[in-house]
């Protein structure tokens, strides 16, 4: 079930304080896809997905979540109540590639994460294919 899809822009810049998702412009179509929810019997490890694209609205906002995805991860976890570890991360690009998120322990209050990023595999494809088609 889509829970939401929409553009989501930032300009660089830093107005509340808090760290902005990179500091260049950037913008990308996103899909917030519900697949199953946790009861008390029952938890999966991956219950949602987002899928992202990047929209380029303007010439300027080119920036690639490649290298910023953990801070992407992190603000849409946070505006929108979803658990960035159970939570599947897409990028549509030339090819589909999946952002494996790992909190790294440090002795901080801010929760780091060292990312890596694989292909699709074809049964998480399979899964998402629906969704992908207008994107």
């Amino acid at each position: 079930m889509i829970l939401h899809d929409f553009i989501y822009e930032w300009d660089g810049k830093s107005t509340d304080g808090k760290k902005p998702v990179a500091w260049w412009p950037g913008s990308y179509h996103v899909k917030i896809i519900k697949l199953a929810a946790d009861n008390k019997n029952i938890s999966y490890l991956v219950s949602t997905v987002v899928i992202l694209k990047n929209a380029r609205t303007h010439a300027a906002m080119n920036t690639s979540l490649r290298n910023y995805i953990h801070n992407f991860a992190k603000k849409i976890s946070r505006d929108y109540d979803l658990s960035i570890h159970k939570t599947m991360w897409i990028e549509l690009d030339d090819k589909i590639r999946v952002a494996m998120l790992s909190p790294d322990q440090k002795v901080i209050p801010e929760i780091l994460y060292s990312i890596s990023w694989r292909p699709i595999r074809p049964n998480e494809l399979a899964i998402v294919e629906p969704y992908i088609a207008d994107m």
